[in-house]
């Protein structure tokens, strides 16, 4: 008996702890029953080919319905049903700006694919090949091997190649005596699958997006700016602003803070809209650590006009947020240095409106 009573304060530990993350059918008379779901069981995720570095523009995504290379009944319908799925999840993560999917595309191959989503506007395509496909249903185990490739429509290069493999596996109940633990498979378990691949595969993707405002180091209110003119290094884009759908960011530069301040078109006269930009900048003029201490504001424009109308431009604007800060914000005249750089030093390519007035920005650092 003392022997038996171990072995049952250990099985009900067991049933407590499976308890928790499972279905109990309790009983007096005869075993009790947990009822477990089937977990999706997957290999790492192998990434043979990827992108030297990350996008610096927002690019329009075009994706097609998974082929299924498997010889099966309705390959059409699944394939389009596994393709929504990935659609799905991938838009509920927010990888891609604008991802559009079409399910009555058939894939033929990646120059089709590319011609396609070409002369749909598209900057990339996405394709996804099933060439392993096991659909057990509710009662046998389920697998499949999913390849996606991502092209760049312009080249036609391959810019990214994904595979990855899941299993959603059937098991035999397991007697404990006490109670038995049963396997049970959901309604669809190969949806589980794609759905668990495709949010695998969106981690990836989303690094390779171009950077945030928040990442360029653009901030809006005074305690974000602090933090950016103490910071250790600021990371920035290239000088030349990265050229194509590529572009690559930088090594660490000096610790800045990136500031969109609106200005009348062609002047240095700042928009009032702008004003409370600027007075979140003159509180963390003030704050701690930064107090007293000489600042450079820089004047940058994007690349619409003469290089040397925008050198001059930059100029005039950088002097405007100083004369502001001085006179608005009560900042002493001695502690701000103004530069201009004009077009020189773009964050990112000059291809978007957006794009265009990241570049637009003034920015300050500290005086070295």
């Amino acid at each position: 008996m003392k022997r038996f009573l171990p072995a049952l304060f250990l099985a009900a530990l067991c049933v407590g702890g499976l308890a928790a993350c499972a279905h109990v059918d309790p009983s007096i008379t005869q075993q009790s029953k947990i009822y477990r779901d089937a977990p999706v069981e997957k290999s790492r995720l192998a990434v043979s080919v990827r992108p030297r570095s990350r996008l610096s523009d927002e690019p329009k995504v075009l994706m097609y319905p998974l082929w299924i290379a498997q010889k099966m009944d309705n390959h059409l319908l699944v394939g389009r049903e596994m393709g929504r799925l990935m659609h799905q999840a991938w838009t509920e993560a927010e990888v891609f700006p604008t991802l559009m999917y079409d399910p009555q595309l058939v894939y033929r191959g990646p120059e089709q694919a590319v011609r396609v989503a070409r002369a749909a506007g598209a900057d990339l395509v996405v394709v996804g090949i099933v060439p392993y496909l096991i659909t057990g249903g509710t009662v046998d185990s389920s697998a499949i091997t999913v390849q996606i490739r991502i092209y760049e429509t312009v080249t036609g290069n391959l810019l990214l190649s994904m595979d990855q493999s899941a299993r959603v596996n059937a098991k035999v109940p397991t007697d404990w005596v006490l109670f038995t633990v049963e396997t049970r498979l959901s309604d669809s378990p190969i949806a589980a699958a794609v759905d668990s691949i495709a949010r695998d595969m969106a981690v990836p993707l989303k690094s390779w997006m171009p950077p945030t405002d928040e990442e360029l180091g653009f901030a809006d209110t005074a305690q974000a700016m602090t933090r950016g003119l103490l910071a250790e290094g600021s990371p920035l884009i290239g000088e030349d602003g990265g050229r194509g759908i590529s572009g690559a960011l930088s090594k660490p530069g000096r610790p800045s803070v990136k500031l969109k301040v609106e200005f009348d078109f062609d002047s240095a006269r700042i928009r009032p809209s702008s004003h409370a930009l600027l007075n979140e900048l003159g509180t963390a003029l003030k704050s701690s650590g930064v107090r007293g201490r000489r600042v450079v504001v820089a004047g940058h424009t994007d690349s619409t006009g003469a290089r040397e109308y925008n050198q001059r431009l930059s100029e005039r604007r950088a002097a405007s947020v100083r004369d502001y800060l001085v006179q608005r914000c009560g900042i002493d005249a001695k502690l701000i240095r103004t530069e201009g750089y004009g077009e020189m030093r773009p964050l990112v390519p000059n291809t978007t409106p957006a794009n265009r007035q990241r570049n637009r920005r003034v920015e300050v650092r500290l005086d070295s």
